[in-house]
């Protein structure tokens, strides 16, 4: 008996015919290659917003202490408060949360400088953290476009939830 061509044969463990009239086409190398592409740079950016974010918390903690020391050197709520652009009441929320601080002899000028330097510090690493936001979710857009991925699979990736990329992809057209 003759054996059957390799085109009726399925892909199946036993080696016998498999039905697939109904599974869709394999995604051609292209698509899988741009598949691959995508997820590895939603996962780059993942942990790129991770680093970010821990960056941006060290760089916080470090500006509130410096604030703390500040006030309790004599510099006063309006200088902080203009150098840092935070308002006063933060500036002072922030001045009472230190409680065991000892005045430092730092001259005025140079914590101002400090703390200038510190929130300049602070605004770049937000920026950068904004910028892997934005171009994680031009990512996520273009994986839904293309279907490369489903919200599940992007959530996985992303490390959102299916709930967010719903809502924040919500008018973007999906080809059917």
């Amino acid at each position: 008996m003759p054996a059957q061509s390799g085109s009726l044969r399925g892909s199946s463990a036993t080696g016998r015919y498999t039905y697939r009239a109904n599974v869709p086409a394999r995604p051609q190398a292209s698509a899988k290659g741009e598949r691959a592409k995508l997820t590895h740079a939603l996962a780059a950016h993942r942990q790129l917003l991770s680093h970010a974010s821990s960056a941006i918390r060290t760089l916080t903690a470090a500006r509130n202490e410096m604030i703390a020391q500040a006030l309790e050197d004599g510099l006063t709520l309006a200088t902080i408060s203009a150098v840092i652009g935070e308002n006063i009441r933060a500036v002072r929320t922030i001045g009472l949360a230190y409680d065991d601080l000892h005045p430092s002899g730092l001259p005025s000028g140079a914590q101002v400088d400090a703390l200038r330097a510190k929130s300049d510090q602070l605004k770049a690493a937000e920026r950068h953290r904004d910028q892997i936001t934005e171009q994680r979710e031009a990512l996520i857009v273009r994986a839904l476009r293309t279907q490369a991925c489903d919200d599940l699979e992007l959530a996985s990736l992303t490390g959102l939830t299916p709930d967010h990329i719903r809502r924040s992809t919500r008018g973007i057209a999906r080809p059917a």
